[in-house]
């Protein structure tokens, strides 16, 4: 611990020296963005990682070789809709953002990417989304603790900090909160941030001009937000979001400054991808079965320990599994880990019992969306198309009422998938998955997915005609968004 306070001291004192040199001043142009010049230096990267925060290890120095600017504020209403006018449709939604001032939210990664895009182009200037290393660079200002106010956040930094299962309505007006010691406002909360960079584990390593994964299928948010747990609005912390999902907890903030010369990680895959057999299996039934008394076989658990657990975050808590059958013989499940059914650190893991086996594969990660609660997996092999088909909610952030359905699929055992595709892109109730999709003799595929996060309410259908290319949603809404009882 000594160790890391003496680097930590030594990238602090090196930031500090260039926070002297900062400037601001106003994007020229329509949107009147105020920018602020954030001079080249080091800090450490990350944090010690405890338990459901071990993606934040390794902490590790980084290098910001060229200086750039950042806008003081996240993008506002009035200046997106500068690029895009139809988006004055969200504004007011679930009580937020009405104001020309407020944050903008409900953009996905390429709407922010499109707007910089717009910008780049009508200032002749060249503005991108920050690096996850510019945005904690940023975001810390010279700090090493965990917030750039210290260990805490004062309660005037804060914006209703605590699990939201129904949406309260808050002040999004950006800088109404006190700037960091760099002039930069709403660093910690209000609404977290798009970056530019493929979300993954980080490497033991002194980097410069970090840019993160070649490929991957999140891109990185920071920043924490409203309606959040205080916790996540750490600098260190680090979220995540399919690209195309949109949220009322996310908007983003630009950089000027030409695109960081670092060279991006591989890729990841997930040990459940390697070595999957591809060879026809021929199911015939048992000789067992044909036998004319029952037999009993011992349970064969599949819930299993990783080998090694530094590798992979198992939690205490372990349910909702689903399984089904592969053309090569394998059986795969998948189910959620977690320490809390309401919480973000919930991910969805994986065994493979592989043909002629009789033990299953020690557990990988399958799905985690960072820091969203993924409540709820369904798994259909398909024989009509050969097709296995996985569909699993992921929340806006903790609880397990307002989620999104989405889906992936393989055609190869398993042994790779599709990136995921928002099946239901709206955030609600109705959408908690049940395990157990089929298909009909017409067909059609069924989700049946809970109605609402408690026992009443009932079961919902979304129902594919297409083979899962669209869902529809069918029957009435049932639910009661003011009553929050018991899981279902």
């Amino acid at each position: 611990m000594k160790k890391l306070f003496i680097v930590s001291s030594l990238l602090v004192s090196s930031v500090i020296s260039k926070a002297q040199q900062i400037i601001t001043s106003t994007s020229p142009g329509t949107t009147n963005i105020k920018m602020v010049r954030l001079e080249q230096g080091k800090f450490l990267m990350g944090g010690l990682g405890y338990r459901q925060d071990y993606d934040e290890r390794p902490a590790h120095a980084v290098r910001i070789s060229s200086p750039f600017n950042m806008s003081a504020t996240e993008i506002t209403n009035a200046q997106y809709e500068k690029f895009d006018p139809a988006h004055k449709k969200y504004r007011g939604l679930h009580g937020l953002s009405a104001n020309d001032d407020d944050a903008v939210i409900m953009v996905d990664f390429h709407d922010a990417m499109a707007f910089c895009k717009w910008l780049s182009k009508t200032e002749n200037k060249s503005y991108r989304l920050p690096t996850e290393a510019e945005w904690e660079y940023a975001c810390r200002a010279g700090s090493f603790t965990a917030y750039f106010t210290g260990d805490g956040l004062p309660v005037a930094q804060q914006n209703s900090q605590e699990i939201m299962w129904n949406v309260k309505p808050v002040s999004l007006k950006v800088g109404q909160h006190g700037a960091n010691p760099w002039g930069l406002y709403d660093m910690s909360g209000n609404v977290e941030e798009w970056c530019l960079d493929w979300y993954g584990p980080y490497i033991a390593a002194t980097v410069t001009d970090p840019v993160g994964r070649a490929s991957g299928l999140y891109r990185v948010t920071r920043g924490g937000s409203f309606g959040t747990p205080v916790r996540f609005l750490r600098s260190s912390n680090r979220s995540g979001m399919i690209p195309a999902d949109k949220s009322w907890l996310v908007g983003f903030r630009i950089v000027e400054g030409n695109a960081p010369s670092g060279k991006a990680l591989p890729g990841l895959i997930s040990p459940v991808e390697r070595s999957v057999s591809q060879q026809k299996f021929v199911w015939s039934k048992p000789a067992a079965m044909a036998m004319a008394k029952p037999i009993f076989i011992d349970p064969v658990p599949f819930v299993l320990r990783p080998e090694n657990p530094d590798s992979l975050m198992m939690y205490d808590h372990n349910h909702c599994p689903a399984i089904t059958w592969c053309p090569n013989g394998d059986l795969l499940a998948v189910w959620f880990s977690t320490d809390d059914e309401a919480g973000r650190e919930m991910e969805i893991l994986t065994s493979r019992l592989r043909a002629g086996k009789s033990t299953w594969d020690r557990p990988s990660l399958f799905f985690k969306v960072p820091d969203r609660n993924m409540t709820g997996s369904s798994l259909l092999m398909n024989p009509a198309n050969g097709v296995l088909y996985f569909m699993n909610g992921v929340e806006t952030a903790g609880s397990w009422q307002n989620l999104a359905m989405v889906q992936r699929t393989s055609k190869d055992n398993g042994a790779s998938w599709s990136d995921p595709e928002m099946a239901d892109p709206d955030h609600k109730m109705r959408n908690q998955v049940i395990a157990g999709m089929f298909a009909t003799k017409e067909g059609y595929l069924i989700q049946a997915a809970d109605a609402t996060p408690w026992g009443q309410g009932g079961t919902a259908l979304h129902i594919s005609k297409d083979l899962g290319k669209t869902w529809q949603l069918t029957g009435r809404d049932t639910s009661t968004p003011s009553f929050i009882g018991g899981g279902s």
